[in-house]
């Protein structure tokens, strides 16, 4: 399946592919290696779904979604026809960095699921918000909030209005709702990542060369006299 979500930003619409087939993952994959090595960064997403843990079984990878600028693969991982090997290799390329919220359980799906993860990053221990308790982590829905807009503050809410019901589809074909909001949270991860990014590559240094600049200044004012 291939789709145009909207993000609510102008001119920007996400080219969507879900799939369970290793050749469109493969297909998908290499667009992104197109755009990431283009990128100074070299930074993606890589969020997951999970399989619900049952009774002697663990939760394992159940969908990965996966965002480079307006590209994203929803890969319906439990489903997949057969194994991607270009996946696997993509996911723990030592020279990308893959963004997620909350990477605790995410750990654990990717241990259960033999899949190695070299530079997964918890976007909860990159950024904090203003105001919030310093001992509980921000959820993704108050960092989107904060980062990017106020329009995203619903999207969680509305979408698990049946909690149980929600979670188990994950396991099955995918319908439109659960696709365009697998998208929509894999997007909104990679441009709060890549906003933290920029505005730390362009913050100044504290090494106090202000102050030391200005009493330098002011010595060459004075010697000048």
């Amino acid at each position: 399946m291939r789709a145009v979500v909207d993000t609510h930003r102008r001119f920007m619409d996400l080219s969507v592919v879900y799939t369970n087939d290793s050749v469109w993952v493969e297909h998908s994959i290499h667009i992104m290696e197109v755009l990431l090595a283009e990128e100074m960064y070299k930074v993606g997403v890589f969020d997951l779904e999970y399989t619900r843990a049952c009774a002697g079984s663990r939760p394992k990878v159940a969908a990965a979604q996966m965002c480079v600028r307006h590209h994203v693969l929803v890969y319906h991982y439990c489903l997949a026809t057969r194994p991607c090997e270009h996946f696997a290799r993509f996911v723990n390329n030592p020279h990308y960095m893959f963004a997620t919220v909350d990477i605790t359980n995410d750990v654990k799906a990717l241990e259960n699921s033999g899949i190695a993860c070299q530079n997964l990053v918890d976007i909860q221990g990159q950024y904090k918000i203003w105001g919030s308790k310093e001992h509980e982590k921000d959820s993704l829905v108050h960092l989107v909030e904060a980062i990017i807009d106020p329009y995203y503050r619903d999207m969680k809410d509305s979408c698990n209005k049946d909690k149980c019901a929600w979670h188990s589809a994950w396991m099955e074909k995918l319908d439109k709702a659960h696709v365009v909001y697998a998208t929509k949270e894999a997007y909104m991860s990679y441009d709060m990542y890549r906003q933290i990014v920029d505005m730390r590559k362009c913050l100044l240094p504290q090494n106090g060369q202000g102050s030391r600049w200005k009493q330098s200044k002011g010595k060459r004012r004075r010697n000048n006299k």
